[in-house]
């Protein structure tokens, strides 16, 4: 089952990095776009006809040759479709086909006064929507579902409920145990008990443990897609629902799983990961723990070279594997 134990985790990045170096991809050009709700039916000059609306908010960055992969990313907590612009650059550089929506509560959904609240039932709908429309909008192409914290409890959720849809997983940070955890979970109570609607800023909270870097806190407090102000309602929410975790990775029984972690993690427990890692069923999966990684790997510029190439070999070997028939959907 390629368990992994916590004392041995540290040199795990040294095998994976000499598989990397095995393989250098060249970059390809692509075209980028960005959709809401409302003009989910529109086109640009250059996005290929071969690339469809999803009906959700998204941002996508489609290669000009037609691409034999699709990736379906979902963000943290805080953050929206957007922190993935520099992963989705790299990834139709490299040919893939990459959409990026936004969690029910961020992104382009703060617009819409109905819909500016963190709901995560409503949430798996929309992911399993956008997954059934890029299979759709792209027969016979293999389909990875990428998220990382919360998204990656998104995508592990939403993996467990609907292996189908799902030829592999990238799953980043995705697991519950936090440090300072049931302090945490105390002062949101508290607060809930006091006024569970009134909003909390998460600044503070989300992004000293994410980063060390100043100038990053400085720069993402400020970007205007993002979200720091949350309901005590939200937070139970969410915390209630990345519990989840656990149960769904027993679940993931075939298909195929890339998890990471960070080392310099300050918010989520490696140890967390690796056991969630340990949970999984599927006999196809892989663990990277990133020495010098902090919380976000994948968004916000936070892609490493070496990770980007790790990323791209496994996104190939595996399509390359269900091409064969030998994967998780023969």
């Amino acid at each position: 089952m390629n368990k992994v134990t916590h004392p041995t985790f540290r040199s795990l990045p040294i095998a994976l990095i000499a598989l990397v170096a095995q393989s250098v991809l060249p970059l390809m050009s692509y075209a980028a776009d960005t959709r809401t709700v409302k003009i989910a039916s529109a086109s640009t000059k250059n996005v290929p006809a071969w690339s469809k609306a999803i009906k959700v908010p998204y941002r996508s960055w489609i290669p000009v040759e037609k691409p034999h992969q699709v990736l379906l990313c979902v963000h943290g907590l805080g953050f929206s479709g957007e922190s993935f612009s520099e992963f989705g650059r790299s990834m139709a550089g490299h040919g893939f086909a990459v959409y990026a929506l936004d969690v029910r509560g961020f992104g382009q959904w703060m617009t819409n006064r109905k819909d500016d609240r963190i709901n995560f039932e409503a949430c798996m709908s929309d992911v399993e929507e956008a997954l059934r429309s890029l299979r759709k909008s792209y027969p016979g192409l293999p389909v990875f579902l990428v998220g990382e914290s919360m998204g990656g409890g998104i995508a592990l959720q939403a993996t467990s409920r609907n292996p189908g849809l799902v030829d592999g997983l990238i799953c980043s940070v995705p697991s519950s145990d936090r440090y300072a955890k049931l302090s945490s979970e105390l002062i949101v109570g508290t607060r809930y008990l006091m006024n569970r609607n009134k909003q909390i800023d998460i600044t503070a909270e989300v992004l000293n443990k994410t980063t060390s870097s100043q100038k990053l806190k400085k720069q993402w407090s400020k970007e205007a897609s993002n979200r720091m102000k949350l309901s005590p309602k939200e937070l139970k929410q969410f915390t209630d629902f990345m519990k989840g975790n656990d149960d769904a990775a027993a679940l993931v029984d075939k298909t195929p799983c890339l998890m990471l972690a960070g080392f310099k993690d300050k918010l989520v427990k490696p140890e967390g990961t690796i056991d969630l890692f340990n949970e999984l069923s599927t006999p196809d999966k892989l663990l990277m723990v990133v020495g010098d990684g902090e919380h976000l790997l994948l968004e916000e510029n936070q892609l490493s070279l070496q990770l980007d190439q790790l990323v791209t070999v496994w996104i190939k070997n595996e399509s390359s594997s269900k091409h064969r028939g030998i994967t998780a959907h023969p």
